[in-house]
């Protein structure tokens, strides 16, 4: 169905949630007291912050910033979303200002409204918060939320300038997508530091929000898995583990420490309920192609049974422990999962390096979380600032090693069988062992209305037929993926003509030898070379934007935790008997 054809419904899901926004602040209002305040205005929001506060036992401001975040960022996700499953299905947009970009943008900027909201709730309670600017009482996490938000926001205009000197590149991996997929993604975190700096005694709705917040931390965290969840991969299949690992050990061992008991299962139900939705709104009523996704159930359970077995007061055993449960059993299951789901999944070539990156990628991220985590008091060890800034320079380390993609000397000859409007596809390679270590090796098919994918089987040496046959006519473009170890490669089946930028069609013939290229020269025919200037100065401010997120986090973290570690500390099983914090003279524990 075309956009044009469901135009209306598509403008209602926009301004759906911001429906449901406002049902609620309704409903807060005539259930909340306002005291003693006589200002029509201030009573408006004593009524909010009253209703919020007893029902889910946080401070009114703690839960109106976070609440209204977590808003924003679900908003933000169903519209990126929306926008990467509308790329796949049909290329380019034909107006800026698309519904999908439009939630984008209102999600965005509507974390640094959060933020406002944070801050005018936390003066007018006149809370006891950390920074005070004149009369405002501004909580730390305000202030991260407010910055990720400003980010994520001018990461669009940096979009023009980025596609006015390269063209447009439907990619989620250029500087400026990331910086605004990342500027939402690790909102998610400020919004869980946002609940914390309240403190207070979460009743059983308040335990619920922060279950929801820390399983939005893992969606925005698998969000830059997006082209692995639609089928059309740009990078080495090596990022899907390493991926998968950084995302559940940090999110994870962060939700059993806050948690307590079966916390990262409920991180993960969180988890499982936004993406389940996405999934349905995307296949009806917006008829997209529907993103696979890991399910990290596995790797909760990995992480729950390493708590059950160390405990969770030695931190920095526990993230360690846990790391490496989830970079082996978790990962091992999901690379299981999305195998089965997939048409063309990764060779099981992929699984030496898997195996070497995961576990590392998984025991980093771990100590991340773990460190975060320093609000929430329990802890006996805790995972020392040289430990978690190691870990934060192996997690570079492990993002960076996949990032070639070379082109090695393979050629294919390929003949179509038609069938109908599509046809079957052989490929015979050469030299004919060109895919024996391959990790992997299909065909995809995209912007025709959806995307197909097909795997290649061997039929003799080095020739091989598609499992199902192709689109070769029409808006489709369908080709070839190879990759092999760093070597990143496509051959065009077919292609339509692109007179807007001057490419021409490759016509699908009944038989065509062909060497492979990179596969982004087929992937991404829009774009243009540019300077390299520009390019630099792009990827610097990406690197010193996410610089200074990570060092907010690292404040927040600081700034409202607990000086008494073992403070509120809940006896059990689990834990054991309070303890003194342990430390080492010159070193501070985060």
């Amino acid at each position: 169905m075309s956009s044009e054809q469901i135009h209306f419904s598509q403008w209602f899901i926009v301004f759906a949630p911001f429906q449901i926004y406002l049902i609620i602040v309704v409903i807060l209002v005539c259930y909340g007291d306002h005291g003693d305040e006589r200002n029509p205005l201030k009573q408006f929001f004593r009524r909010i912050s009253n209703s919020l506060e007893k029902s889910t036992g946080y401070p009114g401001w703690a839960m109106a910033g976070a609440l209204s975040g977590l808003a924003m960022l679900a908003t933000a996700a169903i519209g990126v979303y929306w926008d990467v499953a509308y790329h796949i299905d049909f290329g380019r947009d034909q107006t800026l200002m698309t519904p999908s970009h439009t939630m984008i943008v209102l999600g965005l900027g509507g974390l640094v409204y959060a933020a406002l909201i944070a801050v005018l709730f936390a003066t007018l309670d006149d809370a006891d918060v950390g920074l005070w600017v004149g009369g405002l009482r501004v909580p730390w996490s305000a202030v991260s939320l407010a910055a990720l938000g400003t980010g994520g926001v001018a990461s669009f205009p940096l979009d023009a300038m980025w596609h006015e000197a390269y063209g447009i590149d439907v990619t989620l991996w250029s500087p400026s997508h990331l910086g605004l997929i990342a500027g939402g993604s690790l909102a998610t975190i400020s919004v869980w530091l946002m609940i914390r700096e309240g403190r207070g005694q979460p009743t059983m709705f308040g335990r619920l929000i922060q279950a929801t917040s820390l399983g939005a931390i893992l969606v925005g965290l698998t969000l830059v898995q997006g082209e692995f969840d639609f089928g059309v991969p740009q990078f080495q299949v090596l990022y899907l583990p390493i991926l998968i690992a950084l995302a559940a050990g940090f999110t994870l061992v962060l939700a059993r420490i806050a948690l307590g008991p079966w916390g990262a299962v409920k991180a993960v139900v969180a988890y499982l309920a936004v993406r389940s939705v996405i999934a349905l709104l995307l296949a009806t009523p917006l008829h997209h192609t529907v993103p696979r996704f890991p399910l990290y159930v596995v790797a909760a359970l990995a992480v729950e049974g390493v708590a059950y077995l160390v405990g969770i007061r030695d931190r920095l055993r526990f993230a360690v422990a846990a790391g490496v449960a989830v970079g082996t059993v978790g990962v091992s299951a999901e690379l299981l999962w999305l195998g089965a789901l997939a048409d063309v999944a990764p060779s099981t070539e992929l699984l030496p390096k898997a195996a070497l990156f995961s576990p590392v990628a998984a025991i980093a991220a771990a100590l991340l979380g773990a460190a975060i985590s320093r609000p929430v008091p329990g802890a006996r060890v805790r995972v020392p600032a040289i430990a978690a800034l190691g870990a934060f320079v192996i997690v570079i380390g492990v993002l960076v090693y996949p990032l070639p993609r070379n082109v090695g000397s393979v050629e294919a000859v390929i003949r179509l069988q038609p069938v109908g409007e599509e046809a079957t596809v052989e490929v015979e390679l050469l030299p004919s062992d060109a895919a024996e270590s391959a990790t992997a090796f299909g065909i995809v098919s995209w912007q025709g209305g959806g995307q197909i994918s097909a795997a290649l089987e061997e039929v003799a040496p080095g020739r091989y037929v598609s499992s199902r046959p192709v689109p070769v006519s029409g808006p489709w473009k369908s080709m070839v993926g190879l990759q092999r170890a760093d070597e990143v490669m496509a051959a065009p089946i077919y292609l339509p003509a692109d007179p807007e930028n001057d490419d021409p069609e490759i016509p699908a013939l009944a038989e065509r030898r062909t060497p492979f290229v990179r596969n982004t020269s087929i992937l991404l025919r829009e774009t243009k070379s540019g300077p390299a200037t520009a390019a630099m100065i792009a990827y610097a401010v990406l690197g010193t934007t996410l610089l200074v997120w990570f060092g907010l986090f690292a404040l927040c973290a600081a700034k409202f935790s607990d000086d008494d570690p073992t403070e509120g500390l809940q006896r059990g099983p689990d834990l054991g008997p309070a303890e003194p914090v342990t430390t080492t003279a010159g070193s501070r524990r985060w």
